[in-house]
């Protein structure tokens, strides 16, 4: 009985926790009770437990409740050991096993796509292999990071870019590419129809933090003899539903 109460107990602080660090300001005491379902004895020594711990800050000024310096030194404490290695080799693993089709996370490292994970499955002697890079303008992760960048940096980049012809598919002007990333914009995903080998084709989404920022790309990609464009786009859901569990890791509540 004892454990019983004891875990109803914890489960209560979490709620009202999260209630606080998802709030877009303050809470009254009122819009606490509301908001978490409690009657008002059970909320008002939640509160207390919160406060005694520095995790809840209360204003005598406005009389409402915020989350705590505490709560702030555990996320940033968690945060500062929180890196690309949430991107478990198992990930790849099963994404690869889902759909048959390769896998690899590139980050962005100036102008290029760095892959830092693979999973091959359907090897293609022509690709990148780990710790490689690739141009933007021709790859989906590429066009992806281009896809996050806001317009100053997006700016620059097109300043400088040669965006090199690869092949018949290329995108080699600023207007084509441009559209191409509002496409991105909309569907949430990115795309490269043989724009860097004429046999490969790939699919691209982003791994984003907690600001929603995008930390890494997550694609699958294949030689076009296995699979086309549009078998890829049809694993997106699934793509998308695996970045997002990534995502979470950090910190991302999308």
């Amino acid at each position: 009985m004892a454990r019983e109460v004891q875990s109803s107990i914890v489960e209560k602080l979490v709620v009202v926790l999260d209630i606080l660090a998802k709030a877009p300001g303050k809470l009254t005491y009122s819009e606490i009770v509301a908001a978490s379902g409690f009657n008002k004895s059970s909320t008002h020594r939640i509160l207390s437990i919160l406060m005694g711990q520095a995790l809840v800050e209360f204003s005598e000024r406005d009389k409402s409740y915020t989350v705590g310096p505490k709560l702030f030194s555990w996320a940033r404490a968690a945060w500062q050991k929180t890196d690309l290695e949430q991107i478990e080799g198992q990930d790849l693993i099963d994404l690869g096993n889902a759909t048959g089709m390769n896998v690899a996370v590139a980050v962005l490292s100036d102008y290029s796509a760095t892959f830092i994970r693979t999973r091959i499955i359907k090897p293609y002697k022509l690709a990148v292999k780990l710790g490689g890079q690739s141009d933007l303008h021709c790859t989906a992760v590429g066009k992806l990071f281009l896809s996050h960048m806001d317009k100053v940096e997006l700016d620059k980049y097109l300043d400088t870019a040669e965006l090199e012809k690869f092949t018949e598919n290329t995108l080699t002007d600023q207007k084509s590419l441009l559209r191409d990333i509002e496409q991105i914009k909309i569907k949430g995903y990115a795309t490269s129809n043989r724009e860097e080998f004429w046999q490969v084709v790939g699919i691209a989404v982003p791994i984003v933090d907690y600001d929603n920022r995008i930390m890494a790309s997550l694609s699958l990609w294949t030689p076009t003899r296995f699979a086309s464009l549009e078998a890829l786009e049809s694993e997106a859901p699934l793509l998308l539903e695996t970045a997002a569990k990534i995502s979470a890791r950090f910190g991302s509540m999308v």
